[in-house]
């Protein structure tokens, strides 16, 4: 319906009357409206403002870009970066004494506004120019952080930096327009959306930004609409942990949603974000897992030296697990050989997210079932290992018990299947890549079993056979994750099964 609606106003009304007699509609209002607290408005609001952008080709968007980037507020760099202290950050954002005045005068003036857009652009964040901080101004502000922030999430060429030499740039100089408009001056502007962005993401809550303001809910959308142009300028792994957090609770908020209400503006920013987090997993599946792996890494690191436990489980990695599981199940649904590029870094994920006992009473295939359809992950139920094949020919053994994780160097390429022998006592590893089946015998001595023994090789090596390689069904194709499998047919007898058929058969 939204599209129809604008087909008919921004393509075949225009066409109809001629070009003279049409007036478009303004894009100021409908960047007002793009995150409506009414879901109808919101979204007949994006469908005519990316029309109309649309409509006006790059010329007239350029005019747009040239014409609000005045307004766009400039926050200084140092704003976001995490590792700032808390006192910085105070003396950074808004002192309390100063909003006096000017939140009275919101008040007074907020009836006149379309929607609470203006809270949160701060007026008063050291700026590289000084500007009013009247009503008008903050709304103008908030205006430009979403029309540029829409013109670059959709037209995301237009913002590239040029290829031109740069020009030394007087800092009373506006940002000139995105990338390819702005004739051989820097990309600030690209850069300075994205900090804008950031920025209202991040801040924390104030009287001045609530909470679950609107403008807070259009720069997460616009985060996820146009990662792919912002990334450069952002620090992923903080965008991230702040999207995080606001969809660590999205079950609860979304779950009590009646329909056909308005949403509430904590279950509205729940949604936005978890939309966001899958938009900017999809789009750069290797930036998201590799982000994640590493901050739980840095969490379990952490959780490993504080004796303290009890803050550890308020983290918002903790409290977002269930919100990190629902994207890796979009990931390995539709970006699998993303997945299986990075496979040991997903599982490391999947097993901080999955509670062990959990795991220990109803198995891996029932507890996460989108990881148990790769060829290269197997796990064993009786002494609870996983065992992952990697692109670089390793292959990582998880103990669920202890937690920790072994590495063993044993193929020359990726690996293209794993799987345990049905009483755990080996385990078979195969690569297309260089033609090789290998035999590794699990360490059962009884202090190994114990984990005493994490010196120890849990794994050695018993034998390799060679085996001609599986060519895959037609090249570059999907299915060369699914080339071969391994299926144990008794204790000490493997079947290696090609995707078309042939079986080659092994004895240990």
């Amino acid at each position: 319906g939204w599209s129809q609606l604008a087909a008919m106003h921004c393509v075949m009304l225009p066409d109809l009357l001629g070009l003279d007699k049409f007036r478009p509609p303004l894009l100021e209002m409908l960047a007002r409206r793009w995150q409506d607290r009414c879901l109808e408005v919101r979204e007949a609001a994006q469908a005519l403002l990316l029309a109309e952008l649309r409509r006006i080709e790059q010329a007239g968007r350029k005019e747009a870009i040239d014409a609000w980037a005045p307004y766009l507020p400039q926050y200084m760099d140092h704003v976001i970066s995490p590792g700032v202290s808390a006192e910085a950050m105070q003396t950074i954002s808004t002192a309390p004494d100063t909003l006096g005045p000017e939140a009275k005068v919101q008040e007074e003036e907020h009836d006149l506004a379309d929607d609470d857009i203006t809270t949160g652009c701060l007026s008063s964040i050291p700026q590289m120019k000084k500007i009013s901080t009247s009503y008008e101004e903050r709304r103008k502000q908030a205006t430009a952080i979403v029309l540029l922030g829409v013109i670059g999430a959709e037209f995301g060429a237009e913002i590239e930096p040029p290829k031109l030499l740069t020009r030394p740039r007087s800092s009373s100089q506006i940002p000139e327009g995105f990338g390819l408009t702005s004739g051989g001056s820097n990309y600030s502007l690209a850069r300075h959306t994205c900090k804008a962005l950031t920025f209202l993401l991040l801040q924390p809550p104030s009287p001045k930004l609530p909470p679950h303001s609107t403008i807070r809910r259009t720069a997460i959308d616009l985060i996820g609409r146009g990662f792919t142009v912002w990334e450069p300028y952002m620090d992923v792994s903080a965008v991230l942990m702040g999207l995080l957090e606001l969809c660590a609770d999205a079950e609860k908020q979304l779950a009590n949603i009646t329909m056909g209400l308005p949403l509430s503006p904590a279950a509205d920013s729940a949604r936005s974000a978890r939309h966001a987090l899958s938009l900017i997993a999809t789009a750069r599946p290797p930036a998201f897992i590799t982000t994640i792996a590493k901050e739980v890494h840095r969490h379990t690191a952490l959780a490993a030296n504080t004796q303290s436990q009890q803050n550890m489980h308020t983290t918002t990695l903790a409290r977002a697990k269930g919100e990190i599981l629902r994207v890796i199940e979009i990931l390995i649904e539709k970006m699998p050989t993303d997945v299986v590029d990075l496979l040991v870094e997903v599982m490391d994920i999947i097993m901080y997210c999955l509670e062990g006992s959990l795991v220990k009473k109803k198995g891996l295939q029932e507890c996460f079932p989108a990881i148990c359809r790769f060829y290269m992950v197997s796990y064993y139920e009786r002494n609870h290992r996983i065992a992952v094949g990697a692109r670089h020919g390793s292959v990582a053994l998880y103990d669920i018990r202890t937690g920790k994780c072994q590495t063993i160097h044993g193929h020359k390429g990726p690996i293209t299947a794993v799987a345990f022998a049905p009483d755990g006592r080996y385990l078979a590893t195969y690569s297309n890549t260089d033609s090789h089946i290998s035999f590794w015998q699990m360490n059962t001595s009884l202090l190994g079993s114990i984990g005493m023994l994490n010196s120890a090789p849990q794994l050695r090596c018993i034998k390799t056979y060679q085996v001609p390689p599986v060519q895959p069904a037609s090249p570059g194709s999907h299915n060369a994750l699914r080339l071969a499998r391994l299926i144990w047919t008794s204790n000490r007898n493997v079947i290696l099964m090609a995707h078309d058929g042939k079986e080659h058969r092994f004895m240990v």
